[in-house]
């Protein structure tokens, strides 16, 4: 087991860390996905699938759902969470940097506040495989950090907007996190036909702290 893997185990652990509910913004991703696929039901793929709110959510609309995570507690979870579904996700515990899946498997994938837990080199990675699993002409949702989110900054710099934070205030105590501006998105995605992205912020803690998030759409 990684060291990750053990931190995010222990987070599934508690409730608080297993949300019950589909993100907006991903909710928008599926919504504006359901037409374009219309000979079989779309082939999904979750990458960081967590306790299964998305896989969930992708398989009561009929996506033909796959999902990994590197946290066997999280998939867990995830197993009693979709149980019930008619079509069952099928789960694999799995590093964002080596998917188990053979090239051109998936229409559609979804990475939410994933990728950048880790160095600029394994987000690369991990953004490369999102590639390679892509049939050509299919659509991948990644949401990554910004510079502006209150986190950046918080702890050892490992490298050029890369952190290993030191705050205590979150569930990421420890983590390692790299933080992208705008000018690093288009060469990040560089494989990818379309790149569209826009950027999200909220509020915490009477407004001192901002989450800021790249929310970004890009098609192989």
């Amino acid at each position: 087991m990684t060291e990750a893997s053990s931190h995010w185990d222990q987070l599934h652990n508690h409730r608080r860390f297993r949300p019950q509910y589909p993100n907006d913004h991903v909710v928008r991703f599926f919504m504006a996905s359901l037409g374009l696929f219309e000979n079989r039901p779309a082939r999904f793929l979750d990458i960081g699938a967590g306790a299964g709110r998305h896989c969930k959510l992708a398989s009561d609309l009929g996506f033909d759902t796959y999902g990994v995570d590197t946290s066997f507690v999280g998939l867990q979870h995830a197993r009693q969470r979709i149980s019930e579904t008619t079509s069952r996700p099928l789960l694999a515990q799995a590093d964002m940097s080596a998917l188990p899946f053979a090239d051109s498997t998936f229409q559609l994938v979804l990475s939410y506040g994933v990728f950048y837990y880790g160095t600029a080199m394994e987000m690369r990675q991990a953004i490369a495989e999102t590639h390679r699993v892509l049939i050509p002409g299919g659509r991948a949702f990644v949401v990554l950090r910004t510079l502006d989110d209150y986190r950046f900054g918080k702890g050892r710099k490992l490298e050029e907007n890369t952190f290993q934070l030191d705050i205590a205030d979150t569930n990421e105590l420890g983590t390692v996190e790299h933080f992208l501006q705008a000018e690093d998105i288009d060469q990040c995605f560089a494989a990818f036909r379309k790149i569209s992205f826009e950027k999200t912020e909220t509020t915490s803690a009477n407004r001192s702290r901002v989450n800021s998030d790249w929310l970004i759409t890009v098609e192989k």
